[in-house]
């Protein structure tokens, strides 16, 4: 979860996958103990492992370039397939990477008969294609669900397992599509009786649990539509797996597949709804999610009596309470008060009160504490989980601090002996689990400290005092929560999408493993199904001159609804931001860095865009401003802006004055070896200088530094070493500046222009003064160009600045101008209007030196 989308690997090398540590530390002395040298269960390493493959490959970024080849060439060099290797395909298909592998190669893989890679494979390719109902996804996943093969189909041996993965891979698939037939199916199989003969007798309720969390995904939402008003009577049979009752008798292809019973298993004519109550109960509430219907809500509320509640297993209650959240999703409330609302008048009055009720000893005595107390655990978790799932991502700072009262009532059941006597402490500790997961899917991507103390603390409880209740799920909820507050190193967050919510669901099942092969309620391999609800939401400014992170004002608006209007609220980026389809306006502000507005109806793309590369944002900083990591109060800004309000004459500056403007290491290294000059004979070119690097730090221009300087030591040639494209630059500078469009416009602020026309014209009679000199002492250059004469070499190099600044006309064209009698300025004005008077007396004076 960590390092979610952080590598780009090589097309030429191998994805490397961490080794897993299996390796302890003995007290007292903390000798290391290997896991070769003590007695454990066989292949107790085989599903850490395939986690381990997973997350090795989730590290991969989505703009990777991946293709068949570069997935093969990943397989163990042994050719024998690896738990790590399994897992490593499930992740490409969590990244969608495993849409570029060959149909050819997925035969490959599965005809190998390795179950860990099968299991990996069908949920990754399901993953790739979620909601697309591809054709060629569906045969293979349907190879491998009996129930959607035809009756007169060969057996195949697929391994439990498998058939899980598969079933939910359908779902997967058919995602949102309300497709009838897929549907049907999956309906039929939440019910699944034992059998035939030897098949389907272990580990039922995790097939039951995927085939209703399939039907959810395939029906989410999808409750009042006319589908689910036909002949399937699809709530009515939920309703009747999760509450129990008569078996009704199968329908379809199931009457014969089913005809010969199971030598294993002999439930009777009654529903076993310890095996279909966990998926009908999810699959009804994500049928009607956000529906807010009350007859549905009804059937999933708690019962208020103790005869009633004696019927159910505590554990449900946990389900039912989620579910109706789903359900009645537009009333929940980030509150303590609507999660005690979740709970009946009975149980608040019972739970945890044993000997402190005040009643009767006879009625004392037939209340029994213990089912009220594990129930009042099980609806505090249920409704802290939807809590969760509502504002997943969000950082709500009252779901935060509801679910964080609701991990502290908790932690109080669980270090009281008395309180926890009363619930048992394998409940307590489910519970206080599942809520513990709730907060992380609130603080996603977060990094929020609390609730990595809480882990931490909860993490250490390790040895004899609690073996016997904090198992493997605990440190997988511990672990998993870890990592979503860390989500892509604080980059990525979570969504509240509806396809979303239901692949949260399927990866946040409320019912942890007792032990690393434990898959009996739930597969371990859904857990990773997170990573279909994640996405990059940062926001991380940099500095456009130096590409340093920086600490930049942000204030995110939200778009109008109809209940709240003109809300937003300032934070400081690096940020994630709310999910996209909830803002109206991001804007930068802040008096340090130029302000940046995207607007949904402007430049929308531009941040959708930015999101998806790394979310960097280039910031242009203010001159007169240093980064709030270097000027956290401000105080060095005061100091520039004092500097900037004085307008007169700074023909020389000290280095620390520029230094108060901007933090560029290049303009500092500027200052430190040109401006501390000793020498008396350097004045004048440090007055330059000061006067360049002033204009330009403080009128925020470092670009143009080069440039003036460039302009400038166009002049500074020794013995007229000018040359012509120094003079050419300069000339066209001062033609642009000159010109109707910069004179006449409105919208030019004249302050802020990148070279000043003062500057441009100091420099121009500059340049004309020393061109006068040469005229005056290389006449005789001048006149053999007007004659006509052949000039080369260092003449022609001399000559060549003077002719290009004043425009002279070629020989030819001047020997075109017939002149009787000496040449006058009206004649040469009426023969050449497009020159200057002043270039027309250059010229005068060198016809007249040649007559």
């Amino acid at each position: 979860m960590f390092t979610m989308c952080s590598y780009h690997p090589l097309p030429t090398e191998a994805l490397p996958t961490p080794k897993l540590c299996l390796t302890g530390r003995a007290p007292p002395r903390n000798a290391t103990v290997d896991l070769t040298h003590i007695d454990t269960p066989p292949n107790m390493s085989a599903w850490p492992q395939f986690h381990n493959g997973v997350a090795a490959g989730l590290r991969m970024a989505n703009s990777s370039q991946v293709d068949s080849t570069w997935i093969i060439y990943n397989k163990p060099k042994s050719n024998d397939l690896t738990n790590e290797y399994a897992g490593f395909l499930m992740a490409l298909g969590l990244n969608g990477h495993l849409v570029n592998l060959h149909m050819l190669n997925v035969h490959d893989y599965l005809s190998k008969g390795h179950e860990m890679t099968t299991v990996g494979l069908l949920l990754g390719m399901a993953a790739a294609k979620r909601g697309t109902m591809d054709i060629s996804t569906t045969k293979v996943l349907s190879i491998h669900v009996p129930a959607l093969l035809p009756p007169t189909s060969t057996e195949l041996n697929v391994p439990h397992n498998v058939q899980v993965a598969a079933i939910l891979g359908v779902g997967l698939v058919f995602q949102g599509t309300a497709h009838r037939h897929t549907a049907e199916v999956l309906l039929a199989e939440i019910g699944r009786p034992p059998g035939p003969e030897m098949e389907n007798c272990n580990d039922r309720e995790s097939y039951s649990l995927a085939a209703g969390l399939a039907l959810g995904l395939v029906m989410f939402g999808k409750g009042g539509e006319q589908v689910v008003k036909s002949d399937l009577n699809m709530a009515d049979t939920l309703c009747h797996f999760m509450i129990g009752g008569h078996k009704r008798p199968l329908i379809g292809p199931n009457k014969e597949r089913y005809k010969s019973p199971s030598y294993h298993i002999k439930e009777g004519d009654a529903v076993n709804v310890d095996v279909t109550s966990p998926g009908a109960t999810l699959a009804l509430g994500m049928l009607y999610f956000k529906s807010n219907n009350s007859a549905v809500a009804e059937w999933l509320s708690v019962a208020d009596t103790q005869f009633m509640l004696d019927h159910v297993r505590p554990d449900f209650l946990m389900l039912r309470t989620l579910s109706k959240g789903l359900v009645m999703w537009d009333t929940v409330l980030p509150t303590f008060e609507w999660l005690k609302n979740n709970v009946p008048e009975i149980l608040q009055r019972n739970a945890f009160n044993r000997g402190h009720v005040e009643e009767s000893v006879e009625d004392d005595n037939m209340t029994d504490f213990e089912t009220q107390s594990q129930a009042y655990c099980n609806i505090l978790a249920g409704a802290s989980m939807v809590i969760g799932l509502k504002f997943a991502g969000t950082a709500n700072q009252s779901a935060f601090e509801t679910l964080m009262r609701s991990i502290k009532l908790f932690l109080t059941f669980q270090t009281n002996p008395r309180l926890v006597e009363q619930a048992g402490k394998s409940t307590v500790e489910s519970c206080l689990m599942t809520v513990l997961v709730s907060i992380a899917l609130v603080m996603a991507g977060t990094g929020n400290l609390e609730v990595l103390r809480i882990c931490r603390y909860l993490r250490s409880r390790v040895g004899p005092p609690y073996n016997l209740y904090v198992m493997y799920g605990s440190h997988m909820a511990i672990s998993m929560s870890i990592g979503l507050i860390f989500l892509g190193g604080c980059r990525y967050s979570l969504k509240t999408a509806p396809e979303s919510i239901a692949v949260l669901l399927c990866a946040m099942f409320p019912k942890f493993p007792i032990h690393s092969n434990d898959n009996r309620y739930h597969l371990q391999a859904f857990r990773h199904l997170y990573v279909l609800a994640t996405e990059m939401r940062v926001v991380l400014p940099r500095d456009v001159d130096t590409g340093q992170p920086c600490y930049v004002p942000m204030e995110v608006k939200f778009k109008d609804t109809e209940a709240y209007q003109n809300v937003s609220f300032t934070t400081t980026a690096p940020c994630l931001l709310p999910e996209l389809h909830l803002i109206q306006e991001v804007h930068i502000l802040g008096p340090r860095y130029w302000p940046i507005v995207f607007h949904r109806d402007k430049n929308w793309s531009i941040l959708e865009i930015l999101l998806s590369k790394q979310g960097t944002l280039y910031v242009k900083q203010r001159a007169g401003h240093l980064s709030y990591v270097e000027d956290p109060k401000g105080y060095r800004s005061m100091l520039a802006k004092s500097l900037t309000s004085d307008h007169s004459s700074h023909c020389l500056v000290k280095p620390d004055v520029v230094k108060a403007f901007t933090s560029d290491t290049r303009i500092h290294a500027m200052t430190e070896y040109f401006l501390r000059s000793k020498y008396t004979e350097d004045c004048a070119i440090l007055q330059i200088l000061s006067a360049v690097l002033y204009e330009c730090v403080t009128r925020e221009k470092p670009e143009a530094i080069m440039s003036l300087l460039g302009l400038n030591q166009i002049l500074e040639k020794p013995d007229f070493d000018l040359k012509s494209e120094g003079v050419t630059q300069l000339k066209l500078a001062l033609a642009y500046y000159r010109s109707n469009h910069q004179i006449l416009s409105q919208d030019v602020d004249h302050k802020n222009q990148l070279l000043k026309m003062e500057f441009l014209l100091s420099l121009k009679a500059k340049l004309e003064n020393v061109l006068d000199k040469w005229q005056s002492d290389h006449m005789e250059l001048l006149v053999k160009y007007l004659q006509g004469e052949v000039l080369k070499g260092y003449e022609l190099l001399q000559l060549t600045p003077y002719l290009t600044w004043f425009d002279i006309p070629t020989p030819t064209n001047i020997s075109n101008i017939i002149v009787e009698g000496s040449p006058t300025l009206p004649v040469l004005c009426s023969n050449l209007p497009y020159l200057s008077v002043s270039t027309l007396k250059r010229i005068l004076t060198a016809w007249k030196a040649a007559v």
